[in-house]
């Protein structure tokens, strides 16, 4: 076993050992078939960018890659020293290498001797094109609408855009330079939003974009849309998080399902919302022991009240309406207007089949009496019809159409009372 595998084998040594060391120390190794840095000191890092982690054949062209991987057969003909690269074209270092092989561990020491005046020049050149690199990326973003934010492995923010500060309402870069980006994002778990950006920063893929909130400075929240990727930034590897603000249409959305689930005139759901919650609700009673009731009502007067005191009357009429039938109901019960004068009321979770009755009666009760709008006394007449999962029926059409029933035995019953159906009726 020689010098190098020991030291492999004790990190804080080896890192010791190499980490402040003036030239270049990489280790190559295989993982999974591919020859990938498996390590690199800061030198290596200085001069030649992060490539820990890089599969060479990523890195470098198809002669370049053969360049070193002719050094690396040599090497293996002679393990205990560093073999020396040959001095043809092209050497993807630039400057002459050595590489030692470590049998063993089935890797590689490369070590590049950063001390002649070639080196040197090597170094301002590498650092002049970073800069360039850096200031070109930063020109660029600075004019994006979107919010940029750069942020390290340790999930601080090392480079926000002018649109990155104002999304979270910072006048300053300073204010969020250093910060942890997980604070800023709202209602999601620390490990999940870890889990991500690991994902980001090893080079691996999170399909996008995704839709999160973030809380600004201020401490208000915003829907927002991100994209995420890997990116170079002062020669440190870096999530790029890619934001824009979608409150608006978020907002937008809302209220376009607002209008397709609820009754423009009433604002309470409507006949399409009804279905899919009734529909939710019988998926719900498969699961467990458990009683729900339709209510149906049919406004028997309507159409006499409409054709003698017109229709905004009546629109007015149906809003106070609805506004009766909505009290006292509980969190878990749906009101809908089915169209027309026809309301439906959904009872979930009973405990007593007696129940529903008892709910309509006093509900009869509070909608008959009197309406007095502009200056008119306003009777209304209301006729209730009532089916019970799963006495009724266990399925749609069979507990609506015994509601139905109900609500016509009850019509037949002389209207302004309440009918639970029965088999048979």
């Amino acid at each position: 076993m020689n010098a190098i595998h020991s030291l492999i084998h004790q990190p804080s040594l080896f890192k010791n050992l190499f980490e402040h060391l003036s030239d270049a120390v990489a280790i190559i190794q295989n993982v999974k078939g591919r020859m990938v840095y498996t390590y690199i000191n800061a030198t290596m890092q200085r001069v030649y960018g992060d490539l820990q982690g890089c599969a060479l054949n990523d890195l470098y062209c198809e002669a370049e890659w053969s360049h070193i991987a002719e050094t690396m057969e040599k090497a293996d003909k002679f393990p205990e020293t560093i073999v020396e690269s040959s001095g043809r074209s092209p050497n993807p270092f630039q400057i002459p290498y050595g590489i030692q092989s470590i049998k063993v561990e089935n890797a590689y020491l490369l070590y590049i001797k950063m001390g002649s005046a070639q080196t040197l020049k090597l170094i301002e050149e590498k650092e002049r094109q970073r800069k360039e690199s850096d200031s070109r990326y930063e020109s660029v973003v600075e004019t994006s609408p979107d919010s940029i934010f750069l942020h390290d492995k340790e999930d601080r923010i090392i480079y926000v855009n002018r649109a990155g500060m104002d999304l979270l309402g910072a006048d300053k870069a300073i204010e969020l330079l250093g910060q942890d980006i997980k604070k800023f994002l709202y209602n999601e778990s620390l490990e999940d939003v870890r889990e991500r950006l690991k994902t980001l920063l090893s080079g691996g893929y999170v399909k996008g974009p995704i839709e999160r909130q973030i809380k600004r400075v201020d401490g208000s929240i915003i829907d927002v849309e991100l994209h995420g990727g890997l990116v170079e930034y002062h020669q440190v590897k870096a999530v790029q998080t890619i934001c824009r603000n979608i409150s608006e249409r978020r907002k937008q959305q809302h209220q376009l399902e607002e209008m397709a689930y609820h009754d423009q005139l009433t604002k309470i759901p409507n006949r399409r919302y009804f279905f899919e919650k009734l529909e939710d609700e019988l998926k719900r009673v498969d699961h467990r022991d458990s009683i729900f009731a339709l209510l149906f009502f049919d406004l028997d007067n309507f159409k006499q009240i409409n054709d003698r005191y017109g229709h905004q009357i009546g629109d007015e009429l149906l809003v106070i309406f609805t506004k009766r039938l909505s009290r006292e109901l509980r969190k878990t019960d749906t009101l809908s207007r089915l169209g027309g004068d026809e309301f439906v009321i959904l009872l979930s979770g009973l405990a007593d089949i007696n129940h529903p009755r008892q709910v309509a009666d006093r509900m009869l009760d509070r909608v008959l009496r009197p309406i007095h709008l502009q200056g008119c006394e306003i009777e209304i007449s209301v006729s209730i019809g009532v089916s019970i999962y799963p006495e009724h029926g266990v399925g749609q059409g069979e507990l609506l159409t015994n509601a139905d029933r109900a609500l016509y035995k009850a019509k037949e019953n002389g209207r302004s009372c309440v009918s639970v159906y029965t088999h048979g009726s």
